[in-house]
């Protein structure tokens, strides 16, 4: 059976069940998420950059993380750029509106592609953004195509995120640069803890499993990147303002859980309860990334 032909319950009792979903059910996920993550997150799919002092969450704060990744490897017009898991395409339209430089966008969910250009003409970037279908382990470009490749909260839904790393080495120039930031396990507390809190995220996100910030940097340095760097994002902002962490927020998410008819609905409601639990518990965390293919490169 097509994926697009599940009924909603169909696919979350699929996504739910155990093991690693197969590809072709997380890439159905995000063909269905696109209206639910529209009207809640806007265009820019991932978790904002929170300032001590502010409250509340907008879509300024997910702008400041678009600026805060491209700024920590010093984006400028002259880079050609690959945003790989690019969504319905928002941080690639304003990478190139407000840096200027030249950004194609990857997403292996035709809906998507579909979604990402038609915001790139109505933001009026048509001519500096392209988009592409494809999935991150093989990735539809030639060597050396890239000065930087980018990823906002995509690697932890890839099936195999080693050959992702591999793959962004093989299309970045010598000397290019990758940065990104992502979900991931936090490595505060022991295993059982960690599957308490982080299996209902995997379940409930369609995600594989979550990483380590080490799991990620001995992947980036295997496929032959260099000066790999990784930051907790709890270090650089106020993590638990991004995230349903109050007794309240528990709550109210549970009242609209109770209240919502649509299965896939509810699966995302669960999530946001389960992404806040893990959160409060301390086992989730954000990583931003930095790394580099070396000017002078030999192949890993």
């Amino acid at each position: 059976m097509k994926t697009e032909a599940l009924a909603d319950d169909e696919l979350v009792e699929r996504l739910r069940a155990p093991g690693r979903p197969p590809q072709a059910l997380v890439d159905e996920y995000y063909r269905r998420c696109i209206p639910v993550y529209l009207e809640f997150l806007g265009v820019d799919w991932h978790t904002g950059l929170y300032r001590p002092g502010e409250r509340g969450v907008s879509p300024t704060d997910q702008v400041r993380m678009n600026r805060h990744v491209a700024d920590s490897i010093a984006l400028t017009s002259a880079d050609t750029v690959l945003d790989v898991g690019c969504g319905v395409g928002g941080v690639a339209c304003f990478l190139a509106r407000e840096y200027g430089c030249r950004v194609t966008g990857l997403t292996p969910v035709r809906a998507q592609l579909d979604m990402a250009r038609t915001i790139a003409r109505r933001q009026g970037v048509q001519s500096r953004v392209d988009f592409d279908l494809g999935h991150a382990g093989a990735l539809p470009y030639a060597d050396e195509r890239f000065d930087v490749v980018l990823f906002f909260e995509s690697p932890c839904h890839f099936p195999d995120r080693a050959a992702f790393f591999k793959e962004a080495w093989r299309v970045l120039v010598r000397g290019g640069r990758l940065a990104g930031e992502d979900w991931l396990a936090s490595g505060d507390m022991d295993d059982a803890d960690a599957r308490r809190w982080l299996s209902p995220v995997c379940r409930d996100w369609a995600i594989p499993a979550l990483g380590s910030g080490d799991d990620y940097l001995a992947a980036m340095r295997e496929a032959g990147l260099v000066d790999a760097a990784c930051i907790d994002m709890r270090e650089e902002m106020e993590l638990r303002r991004g995230f349903a962490t109050s007794q309240r927020q528990q709550a109210e998410l549970a009242a609209d859980r109770r209240a919502c008819t649509n299965p896939f609905l509810g699966m995302i409601l669960e999530g946001l309860s389960s992404l806040g639990r893990a959160v409060d518990a301390g086992a989730f965390t954000i990583g931003r990334f930095t790394a580099r293919k070396p000017a002078a490169t030999a192949t890993p």
